[in-house]
Order: C-alpha cells, then sequence, then structure tokens
C-alpha cells in the first residue's frame, strides 16, 4: 500500500470529521488538503505528520480555551503555511541546478511552522492567563488580552513548550541535532518576531493578523536559512 494511497484515506476521513463535527466549510479543508499534499511532495511523511500534529493540537487547544470555539478558516491555514511552502518550491526550483540545497529549504520550511506552531501555543495557552498582558515594545505598559504584541508568561511557556513538542517529534524521526536545534530555536524567535510586528504595524492597522504570521513565518525562515 502506498504512501500516497494512506495519506489520501486518513486525510479524507479527518475532513468528513471536520466537516460534520465542527461544521468547516468544504474550501477551508481543500485547502489544509492541499496545502499538507504540498509539503508531502516536496518533503517526506515525518515533515507532514508534524504539520499535521499541528494542525490537531492547534485545533484541540482552541477547543479547550476558546469557549465559542471558534473554527479556523483557510485564510489561518494559509497565513501559517505559505510562507513554508514559498520556501519548498523555491528549493525545489533551485534543487534542478544543484540537489544539495534542497534540504536547506526543507529546514527553512520547517522552521517556518516551528515559528507558527509556537506562536499558536503561546496565543492559545496565554489567554488562560489571569496577568493583564504586557506589550512587547514597552513591558512596563499593559494591554488588554488579545491584543497583538501582547505578552505573558504563561504564553511565554506556551511557545517555548512549542519548541520543545518540534524537537521531540525531530528527535524522534531521526534528525541531526545542529538542525533539531535551529528549527527549534526558530520557534521561539519567530513567536517573539509575531509579536514584534503584531505590536507595531498590525496595530496601527497596515496588515491584519494572518499577514502578520505570512511575515513572521517568512523572516523566520530567513533566518534559519542564515543558521544552516
Amino acid at each position: 500500500m502506498s504512501i500516497l494511497f494512506i495519506y489520501v484515506i486518513i486525510f479524507l476521513i479527518i475532513g468528513i470529521i471536520l466537516h460534520f463535527t465542527r461544521k468547516y466549510d468544504l474550501l477551508t479543508i481543500a485547502i489544509a488538503y492541499i496545502v499538507l499534499g504540498a509539503f508531502l511532495y516536496f518533503t517526506n511523511i515525518s515533515v507532514v505528520i508534524y504539520v499535521g500534529i499541528f494542525f490537531i493540537l492547534a485545533e484541540l487547544i482552541t477547543m479547550v480555551t476558546d469557549k465559542k470555539h471558534e473554527k479556523r478558516t483557510y485564510k489561518n491555514i494559509l497565513g501559517n503555511t505559505i510562507s513554508g511552502i514559498f520556501f519548498l518550491i523555491i528549493g525545489g526550483v533551485i534543487s534542478l541546478i544543484n540537489p544539495i540545497n534542497k534540504q536547506t529549504f526543507i529546514i527553512a520550511a520547517i522552521a517556518s511552522i516551528s515559528c507558527a506552531f509556537s506562536d499558536t501555543l503561546s496565543s492559545e495557552i496565554g489567554v488562560l492567563s489571569k496577568k493583564q498582558p504586557r506589550l512587547i515594545t514597552n513591558l512596563k505598559k499593559e494591554v488588554n488580552a488579545g491584543t497583538s504584541g501582547g505578552i505573558t508568561l504563561l504564553g511565554t511557556v506556551g511557545g517555548i513548550i512549542g519548541a520543545g513538542i518540534t524537537a521531540l517529534l525531530f528527535w524522534i524521526f531521526k534528525y541531526d541535532y545542529k538542525t533539531i536545534l535551529i528549527i527549534s530555536i526558530c520557534g521561539i524567535i519567530g513567536t517573539i518576531i509575531d509579536s514584534i510586528i503584531g505590536a507595531t504595524i498590525e496595530n496601527k492597522e497596515y496588515i491584519n493578523n494572518n499577514q502578520t504570521n505570512i511575515l513572521a513565518t517568512f523572516i523566520t525562515g530567513i533566518i534559519a536559512l542564515l543558521l544552516i
């Protein structure tokens, strides 16, 4: 039985469950399906599992922390993954000239997802904090919960947990220690970058939250390329 066939069956089942239990629209499910397919095409099953776990954990945490059970849309999915897909496509094109460089861009793509993973856990866990958030650009200024760029100790711990989960998974997948260290550190760095962008550009309404995610994950991927 081929991996592709298993992939189709598993995610078809997941899509059906999400559609009927969480009322996700078909476009959002299709986008998630395409994103996972892109990672499967350009990388390997371990990376697909990682992206899948990111989706699942993000959904479960949202269900626990958000009483309204707010659903993610295709915009949320693309905001968190489009940079990773960009790095994969660039790596695929460059590999036609120099195959060695393909793995470098795969690591950058993983790092961008690590950023999204840590940031999501930071945001979702951070809302449980009983202390008022402080703006990352001025830690003395308290802001309302949910304000872009607002951070709490609990939220920071959530981001570190996300990086820890990333490190653990890729250790299980038997990646080399340098790669594990880079993508884990990028998860934490990416969370900080996301908060800074949120506290400055997003709060001035130049961009929205999804665009903040795209910018933060893209910058994180670039940082990973510099660290490799």
